[in-house]
């Protein structure tokens, strides 16, 4: 019986998980009618970094796609305990268990992986994982209020109150509302 494969885990930026959903997730695609649109190449995410990919094995477009599917209802949960149970599930399904690690004296945490094709999914899981750990309001990560649009964002504003997950939505939603509040307005007296 063959031994199995255990690989350290590393979490993918947050900017880099945003783009990989909202660029290959169906969810998105759907809701912006870019469902035949060609998706970007999975070799251009390796020379943006080359340096951080090394972290992982090659990945088609295949895995790009089920990696935001299944990113994707974390950023849609509609309750902590959603966002929470999501993540429970994407742990386990990319094999993950944390581990003690040491450098010489400095004993750190880290997360390995039983299923090294799942790399991709178990980053994705692990830098969500990093960032609640820091930011535990799971309510700033979220998906785009716009219409056709189901884009995910991390709200690192002051306020916490994001609903865009850019500023070319939210302008959308701004003339959508000031051209429908002007149109329902009643014309000046003469």
């Amino acid at each position: 019986m063959a031994a199995t494969k255990v690989v350290e885990v590393h979490p993918l930026p947050i900017p880099l998980l945003v783009y990989i959903v909202n660029e290959w997730g169906d969810a998105p695609r759907f809701e912006a009618h870019e469902g035949t649109k060609p998706y970007p190449t999975a070799e251009s995410l390796r020379v943006e970094s080359p340096v951080f990919w090394e972290h992982f094995p090659p990945f088609d477009e295949q895995t790009l796609v089920d990696t935001a599917n299944l990113i994707h209802p974390v950023f849609a949960s509609t309750t902590g305990s959603e966002c929470a149970q999501q993540l429970n599930t994407l742990i386990v399904e990319s094999g993950m268990a944390p581990a003690l690690s040491s450098d010489q004296w400095t004993v750190h945490e880290v997360w390995n992986s039983d299923r090294p094709e799942r790399a991709l999914l178990a980053g994705a899981t692990l830098a969500l994982i990093d960032h609640l750990r820091h930011e535990p309001d799971a309510s700033r990560l979220g998906t785009c209020v716009g219409d056709a649009c189901v884009d995910v964002y991390v709200d690192q504003s002051p306020a916490g109150r994001r609903q865009y997950c850019s500023l070319t939505c939210q302008n959308r939603a701004r003339t959508r509302a000031y051209r429908a509040g002007k149109k329902a307005s009643p014309e000046p007296a003469p």
